[in-house]
């Protein structure tokens, strides 16, 4: 069994003072230019509120979601940490996975142009930390993953496979 947590970007406060900042600005000229347009407020209120929930959310998943990847006996699963809350993500069979290699082989722009069912991007562009990109097969339909597991784990998988 190999279990490993990718690392949580940290935030600084002056990264965070700086989204609050670039936030603020962009819902100001959203409403700004709603009014300019003589757009119905609670139209410009709605669609600024759908704005700034999006935002959010981009904030969470970049800087407070984790991935955890848990190599038991042949399964791979991948469990999404979002505070105390896990949720699994992926749970295949090594057998299922054809592929797995760095995104800067020769082969990933060419894997990457073909048609998936299902296409996930579950890294954290971490310094100094390789992504991988994964192609495998569940249902007879071909997905494309990619990841940012160590090394180590990776090493694992092709020697199961």
């Amino acid at each position: 069994m190999h279990q490993e947590i990718t690392k949580r970007e940290k935030i600084s406060p002056i990264k965070m003072l700086f989204f609050i900042l670039i936030g603020t600005v962009v819902l100001i000229l959203f409403n700004f230019v709603g009014n300019l347009l003589r757009i119905n407020a609670s139209l410009t209120d709605g669609l600024t509120l759908i704005i700034a929930t999006v935002l959010a959310y981009i904030i969470i998943k970049k800087y407070i979601t984790s991935y955890k990847y848990m190599l038991i006996e042949d399964e791979f699963i991948i469990q999404e940490i979002t505070g105390s809350k896990e949720k699994t993500i992926i749970y295949i069979n090594t057998n299922q996975i054809k592929k797995i290699k760095s995104i800067n082989s020769n082969d990933y722009d060419k894997d990457k142009k073909q048609k998936f069912f299902k296409r996930k991007k579950l890294n954290k562009h971490l310094k100094n930390i390789d992504i991988y990109y994964c192609i495998y097969e569940e249902n007879d339909k071909l997905n494309l993953l990619e990841i940012q597991p160590s090394s180590e784990l990776i090493k694992l998988l092709n020697d199961i496979k």
